[in-house]
Order: structure tokens, then C-alpha cells, then sequence
């Protein structure tokens, strides 16, 4: 799920009706006794239908009182020649589709631990499910970045499924598919010239395209285009901060919920100086070495299966070069600007109040990958490198917190969640908080699953509700205490509706300042108020950090 580590440790016209008529029909499509196959422009629009600029949505109906429309195109399809180029807007349309089934999960690498890699995959992807209680009025509207270290992840996978968090709270909700590893970070400027120059990053561009749909149609699903929030876990966290440090996405959001994103493109002391758009033409000139094709033609001519399978080679051929990234986002000044950190640091995200987080034991979750993990991050550390990033240049900081920690038997699984989630994650709510409103939370409870603790992505099955998905018994178990969920929930519906997730008859949750760093630390059975929990990270790692933090206004 990480977005840095998954490979080295490892998507009419109205007729007026009047009166007692009006009614009666509302009450005959609240109880599900309407045929919605009729096109809205014959009678008056059902319940279950929402009318866009782009078409007709049917949605279906559960008996929770939630309204799902699922797999509904935001984007004209990257398939034919349209692959690797960036998303079109739709084409206006009054068009009726039934929108009752998810669409294609974006074509991935597999992944026993991501089910998204189990579902329907696609190039056809581009897509976006909605659930509401009505499609009336004005309400909060949520959209959810899912992670997958850009290789894997879609929104058909149960653990992102939104029906339980609406159904407790008055929200709107959408989840967005975006194109992952080959067909969404794939850099054929020097190939294909000028008209794939932005074809490095199309993944995050998909996100833009998504939201900007968000903002021009969610009034049709009930949800208000002004009071946006955006949430997202791991790469999907380090997206949002990537967008909020980007031009391309103003005024498409006005909070955020950024879950363990941290590393966005963060800056080093002592980093070597990479170019890295030189670096993502070089990955795609050997991506089409290995293909056997010459020439752009030649890689439009391969079906989906075989650009993943060509890819995968690829991944394996360059695993062990520590100065390439094979897919994610590559700082190009369009899409992702040159330094994140800097532009957020000078109040580029000055208009977004963010609540923001890490879990305890981040990078925990690779027990499931490599059950001698600690071992593992030892040999690498003592050559200098974390999850294959190169830090020899600052060891001296590195072995200060070892010494510091030299009794606590995963100190060095601890120093890569300092270094790659933790300190990061800290650093940009210190930046934020000089500009715009920022709520900290530590998340301390643990998985059930033994050497997982509180890692990396176990706080999602809370966040959703969606206990029963695959991934929720992996990654957190089976007998998951749902008063829990219902409060993480409650918190996030709150920030979302009025900035500040403090639930209504409990205790404040303070915000989050350069001084105090105020953190709600949760847990099963009590959430309380920590002012710089775990400081051992911000005192022994933070010299290692290339940042300039802004004084507070």
C-alpha cells in the first residue's frame, strides 16, 4: 500500500407534475415500485435517477436507506488512442445508464493483500461510484484516493466500499478509479513527443479530471461542489498533498483527510541531485527495449495484459537500482511541481484545512510480506538504505535514534516509519498549520494479527465500517470492535461537514500547532489529547529533512 516500499519489501426535458401528484409519486419511488427504464425526459425524474450535463444515472436503492450509483464514467475511456494521454472530458449526453455494478478496476500488477487485483480489470477504468440517502439538497460531499504505491488498488475492492459510512452519517460519498503503474506513470515524451508530455504522470491528472467532475456534477447526487473534501490512505494520502501543492487543482477541494501519506517527493539533505524527467524517459526507453516494439505504434499495438506483463519485467529488472522509481508520480512542474514540500512550505494549499495522521507502527504492515522483517531493514540499514532509499549520507542522524531506541527489538522497522511516513506526514501539518486550520491524530490500535500492531492501512475497516472485506480480516482480524469504527466515522463526517472533527457531545479535539503539536491519539476504548506524542523521530531524524518550515501567521 505504500506508496515507496510495495516493490522493494515488496480505478429532457421536464414535464411538470402538480399537486397531490407530485407526492404520490415520491412515495411510490421511496418504496421501490417505479420502472426507471423510461428516459427522464418523459416524466418527472425518479428518485433513484440523477440528471448531469454528461447523462442520466440510475442508482439502486438498499434498504438502509443508502442510494449507490457505481461505476459512473467521469472521463471519455483511455482505450485505442487514447491511452496514455490525458483524461477527455465526457461528451453531453441525455443518455440513461444503469449504474448498479462497479466498473473496471484499472490493470494492475497481483497482489494477494490488494483485492482489488482480484476484481475485473480494465483500461476502461475511468470511473467513479457515489452513495447518497437522496439526491436532494445540499450535503457534505467526501472523495476517496485509495492507495496501492501506484501499482495496484480500485475502488471495487470491499474495504473502500462507502455504504456503511453513509448510512451513519449524512454525507455523500464518492470513490475514484485512476490509472496505475504503465498505463498512468509511463513518461513517453522522448518517444511519442509533445502530445505524451504529460503522460509521466496521468495517474494524478486522472484524480484532477475526477474531481473536477465531482465539482460540476455532485449536485445532482445531493452533494454540495463547495464543501469538498478529499481523504485518501497511503499513495492516495501522498496524492492529496501533491494536489494541494498544485496550481491544476484549485478550488476543487476545501479539506482534506491525509491518512499515513507522508514522503510526497520530500527533499533529503545530501540527496543526489536526479533529474528525474530525464530518469522517467530513461525507465520507458527500457520499457520499450523490453517490449521488442520500436516504436510508439509498436506499444499501442500491445493489449492491456501485455503492457502489465512488459512491466512487470521491467519492475523486476530494476528493482535493485536505487536511483529509479519504475511508476509514481514524477515532479515535472505541471502536474506535480519540482519541490512539494517548498510550495506547500510558501502556502500553495493555504485555502485547505486538513486533518492528518499516521498509525504507530507503519511499517509493520510488510510482516505480511517478509515475516523476518526486522531482520530484513537491519541489513539494509546498515548499508544505508531504508525501503531501497539511500540515506548513507545522513547515518550519523539515523544511528543517534538507533542508540536512543537500542533496547526496543523493532527499532529499526520504527526508523523506516519515522523516516518514510511519520516525520514527513508531521513536517507538512507543521507547514499547514502557518496557513490553514490542521487536526493531528495518532492511530494506537492494534491489529489483531500478530506483529502487525498498529500498521500501516489498519485503520481502514474503521473508516469504512466494511469489516467484512477480505483485506479487513488480513490486515486487522476478525472480531473488530464497530463502536470504534462508528466514532472514527463520526470524527471524519464532522471535519468534513464543518472543519473541525470534533464529535458532538465529546470531548474537543484541539488543533494542531507548531508549539504544542496537539494529537488525538486513538484507541478501542479511550481517544485522548497528546501534546508531540513519540518525539523521539522529531528529535533524533528531523535534521535529516531538507524543509524550511514557515512561522505561524
Amino acid at each position: 500500500m505504500h506508496e515507496t516500499g510495495g516493490k522493494n519489501m515488496r480505478k429532457q426535458s421536464k414535464r411538470k407534475l402538480t399537486g397531490i401528484a407530485v407526492l404520490l409519486l415520491s412515495v411510490i419511488m421511496m418504496v421501490g415500485l417505479s420502472s426507471c427504464g423510461e428516459k427522464a425526459k418523459e416524466e418527472t425524474e425518479p428518485a433513484n435517477v440523477a440528471t448531469t450535463p454528461y447523462g442520466q444515472y440510475e442508482g439502486k436503492a438498499k434498504e438502509n436507506g443508502v442510494l449507490s450509483f457505481l461505476g459512473v464514467p467521469y472521463a471519455k475511456q483511455p482505450v485505442g488512442d487514447l491511452r496514455w494521454k490525458e483524461a477527455e472530458p465526457l461528451e453531453k449526453s441525455d443518455e440513461l445508464l444503469k449504474c448498479h455494478e462497479y466498473g473496471n478496476t484499472p490493470i494492475q500488477v497481483s497482489d494477494e493483500f490488494e483485492q482489488a487485483s482480484t476484481t475485473k480489470q480494465g483500461e476502461d477504468c475511468l470511473t467513479a461510484n457515489i452513495w447518497t440517502r437522496d439526491i436532494s439538497g445540499k450535503k457534505p460531499t467526501m472523495v476517496y484516493i485509495y492507495g496501492g504505491g501506484y501499482v495496484s488498488g480500485g475502488t471495487a475492492d470491499p474495504l473502500y466500499h462507502g455504504e456503511n459510512f453513509v448510512e451513519n452519517n449524512d454525507v455523500v460519498m464518492v470513490s475514484i478509479n485512476y490509472r496505475l503503474g504503465p498505463f498512468g506513470f509511463l513518461d513517453l515524451s522522448k518517444i511519442g513527443g509533445t502530445e505524451y508530455e504529460h503522460s509521466r504522470n496521468l495517474g494524478l491528472l486522472d484524480q484532477i479530471a475526477g474531481l473536477k467532475w465531482v465539482k460540476e456534477n455532485i449536485s445532482s447526487f445531493g452533494g454540495d461542489p463547495d464543501n469538498v473534501t478529499v481523504f485518501g490512505e497511503s499513495a492516495g494520502a501522498s496524492s492529496i498533498m501533491r494536489l494541494m501543492s498544485s496550481d491544476l487543482s484549485n478550488g476543487l477541494f476545501q479539506k482534506a483527510i491525509i491518512e499515513s501519506g507522508g514522503n510526497a517527493s520530500i527533499k533529503h539533505v545530501g540527496d543526489k541531485k536526479v533529474d528525474r524527467i530525464k530518469q522517467s524517459q530513461y525507465v520507458a526507453e527500457k520499457f520499450l527495449e523490453t517490449t521488442g516494439k520500436k516504436d510508439l505504434q509498436g506499444l499501442l499495438e500491445l493489449s492491456g495484459e501485455e503492457v502489465q506483463s512488459y512491466a512487470d519485467q521491467l519492475a523486476d529488472q530494476l528493482g535493485d537500482d536505487l536511483d529509479l522509481t519504475t511508476w509514481g508520480c514524477v515532479p515535472d512542474g505541471y502536474a506535480v511541481p519540482y519541490d512539494v514540500y517548498g510550495n506547500i512550505s510558501k502556502g500553495s494549499g493555504k485555502d485547505v484545512s486538513i486533518l492528518i495522521g499516521t498509525n504507530a507502527d507503519e511499517i509493520n504492515y510488510f510482516n505480511l510480506y517478509d515475516p523476518d522483517l526486522e531482520k530484513s531493514l537491519e541489513e539494509e540499514y546498515q548499508e544505508g538504505t531504508t525501503l531501497g532509499r539511500d540515506f548513507s549520507k545522513n547515518k550519523k542522524c539515523a544511528d543517534s535514534y538507533i542508540e536512543a531506541k537500542k533496547d526496543d527489538p523493532q527499532k529499526y522497522t520504527d526508523f523506516c516509519s519515522e523516516y518514510e511516513i511519520r516525520q514527513p506526514s508531521l513536517i507538512f501539518a507543521e507547514m499547514q498549520s502557518a496557513y490553514n486550520d490542521v487536526y493531528m491524530y495518532q492511530w494506537a490500535w492494534k491489529s489483531q494479527i500478530e506483529g502487525l500492531g498498529a500498521a500501516h492501512a489498519v485503520e481502514l475497516p474503521f473508516v469504512f465500517g466494511t469489516f467484512d472485506s477480505v483485506t479487513a480480516k488480513r490486515t486487522a482480524g476478525d472480531q473488530l470492535p464497530r463502536e470504534l469504527s462508528l466514532k472514527v466515522q463520526a470524527a471524519w463526517a464532522a471535519f468534513a461537514a464543518k472543519g473541525d472533527p470534533t464529535i458532538e457531545g465529546e470531548a474537543e479535539w484541539p488543533k494542531f500547532d507548531q508549539k504544542n503539536r496537539d494529537t488525538m491519539v486513538i484507541d478501542d476504548s479511550l481517544w485522548k489529547v497528546v501534546n508531540d506524542p513519540m518525539p523521539e523521530g522529531r528529535n533524533y531524524l528531523r535534521p535529516m529533512f531538507d524543509v524550511k518550515i514557515p512561522e505561524a501567521k
